[in-house]
């Protein structure tokens, strides 16, 4: 069976799908993406991935010849046309700026390509999530504040894919960014927090880290059920002196961590409140699912 993708107005196999070697995303890394996941057909927290993607769009300044509701429509057409409506499936939309027209800065008047990708779901292990990952700190220091970059989802993937691969070969499932000044900011491919004395902590968005949406669905769940969520700096010393870590991620939900390097984060895991969000938060999808976009 072929597998299709949205493309340039229209779908097509995806083997026959083609991007201009001269597309700015392709040169340079000049674009935006958002990667979603729906559950039996639902996809999750839609609004606010367009909310997200269509404001970098707008600070980036790319010239938009589609809205929200054109995307929301190649969605369910992509999702049709590759029998996923009633499976979890992954989903990535991507917009680059166009066809390069010699000048690096965002003026020329670029039309901006629009491709979307949606596949089966590739569950995580389920020993993830109840038993815990091992993460690893990157090589990579960041700068706490400052860049005007971090918050959007740039298509220039070259540092988490570094970092990852570092994780890798330290045999854990995530890499975690830190400052030279030893302040956590955020994982590869998800926020990260934790746990000290009943109170959860994350990083705020004023450092250089992503405004996550399942960060924002984990401290909106614990503000409805009475956790106290905290966000602030967060140093190393804090982290590896937690008494649980979790990670957030569209794809993989909330994620128990075990392990940071070297340092066994607790004898339990998942902790006890790790438990109560993740069931928390899988109510809240199926509670969500009346509001969401059925596929």
């Amino acid at each position: 069976m072929f597998k299709y993708v949205f493309i340039s107005g229209k779908l097509v196999i995806e083997s026959k799908a083609k991007i201009p070697v001269r597309d700015r995303g392709f040169l340079y890394g000049d674009g935006l993406f958002e990667t979603l996941r729906s559950y039996g057909g639902y996809i999750f927290m839609l609004d606010a991935h367009l909310e997200r993607l269509f404001f970098s769009l707008k600070v980036l300044k790319y010239n938009l010849p589609f809205d929200k509701e054109y995307i929301k429509d190649a969605l369910r057409k992509t999702i049709d046309k590759n029998n996923l409506g009633k499976r979890d499936a992954y989903i990535k939309i991507i917009v680059t700026r166009g066809i390069h027209s010699g000048e690096l800065h965002f003026g020329g008047g670029y039309k901006p390509n629009l491709v979307i990708i949606a596949d089966s779901l590739t569950h995580y292990p389920e020993v993830d999530y109840t038993e815990g990952i091992n993460i690893t700190t990157s090589s990579i220091r960041r700068p706490a504040m400052g860049s005007p970059l971090y918050c959007h989802k740039l298509l220039n993937y070259f540092e988490n894919i570094f970092a990852k691969n570092e994780a890798h070969y330290n045999r854990s499932q995530e890499a975690v960014f830190l400052t030279r000044d030893h302040l956590v900011l955020e994982g590869a491919t998800s926020n990260i927090f934790f746990v000290k004395g009943n109170i959860v902590y994350t990083p705020p968005l004023t450092q250089n880290i992503l405004p996550g949406i399942t960060r924002e669905v984990v401290i909106k769940i614990c503000r409805e059920n009475g956790i106290k969520v905290k966000q602030k700096k967060v140093h190393y010393c804090d982290i590896i002196n937690a008494d649980e870590i979790f990670k957030t991620s569209s794809i993989a939900g909330i994620v128990p961590v075990k392990k940071i390097d070297r340092f066994v984060v607790a004898r339990k895991v998942p902790g006890n409140i790790t438990s109560k969000l993740m069931k928390l938060y899988r109510d809240k999808i199926e509670y969500s699912k009346l509001d969401s976009i059925s596929l």
